[in-house]
């Protein structure tokens, strides 16, 4: 199995306290650390893993511990917080539905199926059933799944969730909320420093007089400056009449 908690980083030596107390039952397993917090549960035999991912899904002081199969052919460092397995509750089932194909048919709308829990598998109880899917981090979670049987009539499945993961908007990844994103924090500090800047280039104001320097801190500094006077212009009209009378009078 291969495991994430969900939401918090716990150190290794607790998480192995806290797992050993609460699978006990469980048999002979082992916790492995890989990279990127990811945590690798080795089992002794099939039944120990199956009763594991049975019996849950496994909170740890507030955090979601996910648990999903191991693939042969994919590292456990390339598993993503975008897909998270979620156990769902499917009520309302009809009986031609209940077989694994059927099952698997209505529990891939949600995600992806991996996992039946041993009741399921066994058909001891067949008026709900409990499917471990792999779903999204953009998935919708739907309350119902509509359901046609073989005469076309059209049959409401109910979904519940066990658990239902807090999503980041921004991301679209689970390990953590749109409120605590660090990704978006980042952005707005950014934007705060842009919008800081633009205010202290608008604080220079220019005044008749001069212009003043704001400062963020200090009194405020003035630059006087002198009104440069131009001379008054005088109609060309004026100018003509007067050059005329400095002219002296010619006598024949």
């Amino acid at each position: 199995l291969v495991g994430i908690c969900v939401g918090k980083k716990f150190p290794f030596k607790a998480l192995h306290s806290i797992l050993s107390r609460k699978w006990v039952k469980a048999g002979t397993f082992s916790i492995h650390m890989a990279e990127n917090d990811i945590y690798v549960f080795k089992c002794a035999t099939k039944e120990v893993r199956d009763w594991i991912l049975d019996n849950g899904p496994c909170d740890v002081w507030g955090a979601h511990l996910a648990l999903r199969l191991w693939e042969r052919h994919t590292p456990p460092q390339q598993c993503s917080f975008s897909k998270v397995p979620v156990w769902a509750k499917l009520v309302n089932i009809p009986l031609e539905f209940w077989t694994p194909c059927g099952l698997s048919h209505l529990a891939s709308v949600l995600g992806k199926p991996m996992h039946m829990d041993s009741a399921t598998g066994h058909r001891q109880i067949i008026n709900f059933t409990r499917v471990y899917v792999e779903m999204e981090a953009f998935s919708k979670f739907p309350g119902y799944i509509w359901a046609r049987r073989a005469n076309g009539r059209v049959v409401d499945v109910k979904v519940e969730y066990s658990w239902r993961p807090v999503v980041c908007d921004h991301c679209w990844v689970f390990n953590h909320s749109t409120r605590a994103c660090p990704v978006q924090a980042y952005k707005d500090q950014v934007s705060a420093k842009m919008r800081e800047k633009e205010r202290n280039v608008s604080n220079v104001v220019s005044e008749t007089e001069g212009w003043v320097t704001k400062r963020s801190k200090g009194k405020e500094k003035v630059h006087r400056s002198i009104p440069l006077r131009m001379p008054p212009q005088v109609p060309l009209v004026m100018v003509i009449l007067n050059q005329l009378k400095c002219r002296p009078l010619r006598l024949p």
